[in-house]
């Protein structure tokens, strides 16, 4: 969805209990005043597609850029400056509030602003029920997106679904079971699946389709293991292409502002330079003072998330994919660190780049189609055919042969090289519950995490402030 085509309605319409959304709006509309036409209800909707740009590309250390690659193994900032993220070091408290406090509230205000949109839409009569459909569709899918978010983060977190002031009920909401929000969510989402179209084209580029929401369902469904459902919404997607989308041939024609929506990308979060610009690359991009001069390359980054050598040493020396987690100079000159080249953008301002962030893809769909498959009925023919294509890609042989526990990590392990620095790796351990064996085999770039993280880490500390405004809120175990 084109930016200049966003209106921020979140800002307009209603007051925000987070300290990143602080705004000075010139006029106030109520609610109740709102949502009176198509164009409003579209407008109401556009609003609530806030909380992405935060979360996909702000650039501040409490975005999913940071949280799903530092601390998992795979990645560490250039210049020794690892304390500077306690999810990298597990020295998370709840004394956390720069951080944890944003990302909570940010979720919780997209949050309620998705149930003002849903709440104004329903049954309106000065809404035509196609947009009616199509802006509930979005709305469902993106609180159902938050709502992951908040589980991925905390397990149990309070659940409203109606049009409620956070800032008002925040004081009176218990937390509620990380199952049932799921359900709730796996609820919502098939219904958004059926509302939404397949496509979307022109200015409406970078909204949720049908096949987004598919993906996230099928994420839910994972976490819930129940792969029965899992396998089923996987395969629709690739046996439906994902209404236009197919497996590209190369691995590199995923990446750079010259491929965005391509055939590949089923959703992306979509910036622009200037006028809705991200500073999402810059966090991949070298530092000078970490580097030397290497002639041609400006290094105007800030280098805080660069490929350890463990990560980079798990490839197969004829994984074609591992060059893309691996610029280290022009080839007479070599940088210090490893730089992840398929989210670098040269030749951009600092804090200025247009590169669009890929959030869901159709290799994706491959990997979590074999995942279920594999743990419903083994190393079947058909589980092959859906991970072999992606080792194809990246120049491997086919798998064959394997038992079930073969497979199982094999999957993962092509999880790892395939999605990795793609918002997904912290979650996916967490998912398996290998976060803890994850970090401490990379004890040589992440010394101090490896000796403290445990198995209670796989969830944060709800933030102290929260508990003190909301005393119905209780800690996560081991934060105490």
């Amino acid at each position: 969805m084109k930016k200049y085509k966003l209106f921020f309605l979140s800002l307009i319409l209603f007051s925000s209990c987070s300290k990143s959304l602080v705004e000075n709006p010139k006029s106030f509309l109520s609610p109740g005043e709102f949502f009176q036409s198509d164009a409003e209800a579209i407008q109401g909707v556009n609003g609530a597609y806030s909380t992405c740009y935060f979360l996909y590309g702000s650039g501040t250390t409490y975005d999913l850029g940071y949280w799903s690659s530092e601390g998992a193994g795979i990645a560490t900032p250039t210049g020794g400056r690892s304390s500077t993220f306690d999810f990298l070091t597990y020295t998370l408290s709840t004394a956390d509030e720069g951080n944890l406090d944003n990302i909570w509230q940010t979720l919780y205000q997209g949050v309620a602003n998705c149930n003002t949109v849903i709440s104004g839409v329903s049954n309106n009569s000065h809404i035509s029920s196609a947009t009616q459909a199509q802006v509930m569709g979005q709305a469902l899918f993106l609180r159902s997106l938050y709502y992951y978010w908040l589980t991925c983060y905390w397990g149990d977190v309070p659940m409203w679904l109606n049009a409620l002031d956070v800032s008002v009920v925040g004081g009176a909401l218990p937390r509620v079971a990380v199952d049932t929000v799921r359900q709730q969510m796996i609820r919502d989402l098939t219904v958004a699946a059926t509302d939404l179209p397949p496509v979307w084209t022109g200015a409406d580029l970078g909204r949720a389709s049908k096949w987004a929401a598919e993906m996230l369902l099928c994420k839910f469904y994972l976490w819930e293991k129940d792969w029965t459902h899992a396998k089923a919404v996987a395969g629709d997607i690739i046996a439906q292409n994902g209404g236009s989308n197919h497996l590209l041939p190369h691995y590199g024609d995923i990446w750079g502002q010259a491929n965005e929506y391509n055939a590949e990308d089923i959703w992306e979060i979509d910036f622009t330079q200037n006028t809705h610009q991200t500073a999402f690359s810059d966090r991949y991009m070298p530092r000078q003072v970490d580097e030397p001069v290497v002639p041609g390359f400006t290094m105007t980054g800030y280098g805080l998330v660069t490929a350890t050598p463990h990560f980079l040493a798990s490839f197969d020396p004829n994984d074609l994919r591992e060059p893309w987690y691996d610029w280290h100079g022009n080839g007479t000159i070599n940088t210090n660190f490893h730089y992840v080249f398929k989210q670098m953008d040269w030749g951009e301002p600092r804090g200025n780049s247009g590169l669009n962030s890929i959030v869901y893809r159709m290799a994706d769909a491959y990997l979590m189609y074999a995942e279920a498959e594999n743990e419903l009925n083994g190393p079947t023919d058909d589980a092959y055919s859906k991970i072999n294509p992606i080792r194809e890609r990246a120049g491997l042989a086919d798998l064959q042969g394997l038992s079930q526990d073969q497979l199982r990590l094999a999957v993962r392990n092509e999880r790892l090289w395939e999605l990795s620095f793609e918002f997904q790796n912290r979650w996916d351990l967490n998912r398996w519950g290998t976060l803890v064996e994850a970090v401490q085999a990379d004890s040589v770039s992440n010394p101090t995490g490896a000796a403290n993280v445990r198995s209670y880490h796989m969830l944060c500390p709800v933030p102290s402030q929260e508990i003190l405004l909301n005393p119905a809120l209780t800690q996560n175990l081991g934060y105490n």
